[in-house]
């Protein structure tokens, strides 16, 4: 009996790289070849998720420990606690996530662009009528 042959690479969806691209800014240039700027965008935004989600989470949890805290001169100080969110670095990260995403976009159009031209035969994801 002779060894099955490995299956042949799968057309590359442009509709699953468009998804990739939208739920995870640099996915989509990943899955279209582009690694190397695709595994940098994503890994800045992730960094960014990440950190947002931190800094709010460490924020809430400190402002819960004061307002839940039995009655005592700290719980006058749950007012302020609102300092411990840090919005000035939260809409840092935000925004810097922001411009992640947008250059992505962008460096998403030229590369589908760029592999619509390079296969002409009808490899843009939609089925065959």
């Amino acid at each position: 009996m002779f060894p099955q042959p490995p299956p042949l690479p799968s057309q590359k969806n442009l509709r699953m790289a468009t998804a990739l691209n939208v739920f995870l800014p640099g996915a989509g240039l990943v899955y279209l070849g582009e690694r190397r700027a695709g595994t940098v965008l994503t890994g800045l935004f992730l960094g960014c998720f990440v950190a947002v989600m931190g800094i709010f989470l460490v924020g809430y949890i400190r402002y819960l420990m004061l307002a839940l805290d039995p009655p005592n001169p700290r719980r006058q100080q749950a007012g302020e606690a609102g300092a411990g969110f840090h919005q000035s670095w939260l809409i840092a990260l935000a925004l810097a996530g922001g411009v992640v995403y947008l250059v992505s976009t962008v460096l998403f159009a030229r590369a589908k662009r760029r592999f619509a031209s390079a296969n002409p035969d009808g490899a843009s994801g939609v089925p065959p009528t």
